[in-house]
């Protein structure tokens, strides 16, 4: 198996006061900010301002899936798609990674100005 050397696509999302990344080949698809249609579909969602922030956010919805996991993250606002190089992408601290909250965090990133977490929803926890 060789590793890939080429930028992969993040979409970067704004949640909690935060800016934060996940690869945009695992987003499904993106819905408007209603809050109700997460119950009637009966998927594992995360409203990730209440998760990480503690308060409500009204933003639109992700749908993210990786193989047979799936789940809605609820974000404040999409930001952008951009190619980032997983060589310039800076493991998360073992401290970090050992925190019930913070362990969904795999690694940290700067494009231009802006700081994103690498955020894996899969670590997410209910």
């Amino acid at each position: 198996m060789t590793a890939t050397t080429g930028p992969i696509s993040l979409l970067v999302f704004e949640a909690a006061d935060c800016l934060m990344a996940i690869p945009a080949s695992e987003v499904a698809h993106l819905e408007g900010s209603d809050p109700l249609f997460t119950k009637i579909e009966n998927w594992a969602a995360f409203d990730l301002d209440t998760y990480f922030g503690g308060r409500e956010s009204d933003g639109p919805w992700l749908r993210w899936g990786r193989g047979s996991r799936s789940a809605w993250l609820r974000v404040r606002r999409v930001v952008d798609v951009v190619p980032v190089a997983l060589s310039v992408l800076t493991p998360m601290p073992a401290l970090f990674r050992r925190q019930l909250r913070t362990r969904a965090f795999l690694a940290a990133g700067v494009r231009g100005e802006d700081v994103f977490l690498l955020l894996d929803p899969a670590r997410l926890t209910s």
